[in-house]
């Protein structure tokens, strides 16, 4: 389960469906916290860096990595191979690219022959129309012509040992994720995938982990505002998927609501969580 940092002019927003955003906070802050509450992953992507013409704050992710005890994976703007050894040199354990592959760019084959290709995920956003998938340009709010299939293949032929699929439509609407679409999509990926936009409650990540052949899911909204977030997504996600739970936030003896959210306990409960009042002992 990853978690996901989106930030528009420094600041960690709430994208719905690329085109609002809701102002967070701090991207230092909400990674250290990302990374308190059980992340397996994050993934930090400057949504206004390639609009802005520029790569991501070094500085920014230097403060990031500092605060993660997970893989740390990084995006926007990044269009130069020397880019993304600054980024890696930075903190940043893998890159994640979309526009400059969108624009024909090999700064994608270059970095996988200089850094790997275990470090460089293609990032895709998509829209599907009359049952078809098309790449998404976020940069002018269009459809493109190309098909998501044609994308996957493109994308790892380039050098990409991993796609972020992110599904515009539903991003941010927390109405779980497309299943269909998933399923559609995996049989045509060569490497691993990590898929993005819908997470609403923890049965969502069980539906799209639990019956597909994922190597991930990303979200970002739903852990914002709610303390231990993650760990809540994943003691639920547990009892029916394999998934890595170290944290110490234990909630395996609390009933949490199908929204992720611990249920008030019993009166009962808390009578035993008073303090027992002991008087001074006389010596």
């Amino acid at each position: 389960i990853i978690a996901t940092i989106f930030i528009r002019n420094s600041i960690v927003v709430q994208s719905i469906k690329f085109k609002r955003y809701l102002p967070v906070g701090n991207p230092e802050i909400t990674a250290e916290a990302f990374s308190n509450w059980g992340a397996d992953e994050i993934l930090l992507i400057d949504i206004s860096a390639t609009k802005n013409k520029k790569s991501i704050d070094l500085d920014i992710v230097e403060k990031v990595a500092s605060k993660c005890n997970v893989p740390l994976t990084v995006g926007g703007g990044i269009s130069e191979p020397e880019t993304i050894k600054s980024v890696l040199e930075a903190g940043a354990d893998k890159i994640c690219i979309n526009a400059s592959i969108l624009d024909g760019k090999n700064c994608v084959k270059e970095g996988s022959k200089k850094f790997g290709r275990q470090c460089m995920v293609g990032s895709i956003d998509f829209i599907k129309q009359n049952d078809q998938y098309f790449v998404y340009d976020y940069r002018s709010s269009s459809i493109t012509d190309k098909l998501l299939t044609d994308a996957l293949n493109e994308y790892v032929d380039k050098g990409c040992g991993e796609l972020l699929i992110n599904d515009v439509t539903r991003d941010g609407t927390q109405i779980g994720f497309d299943l269909e679409s998933i399923r559609d999509v995996i049989k045509n990926a060569s490497v691993p995938v990590i898929w993005s936009g819908g997470a609403g409650r923890p049965a969502d990540f069980i539906s799209a982990l639990k019956n597909n052949t994922l190597s991930g899911v990303a979200a970002g909204n739903i852990f914002h505002f709610c303390e231990h977030s993650i760990s809540l997504v994943k003691s639920q996600v547990l009892k029916s998927v394999n998934i890595r739970y170290d944290t110490h936030l234990n909630y395996s003896d609390m009933h949490v609501t199908e929204l992720g959210r611990v249920s008030k306990l019993s009166e009962t409960q808390l009578e035993s969580l008073k303090f027992e009042n002991l008087k001074m002992e006389k010596i």
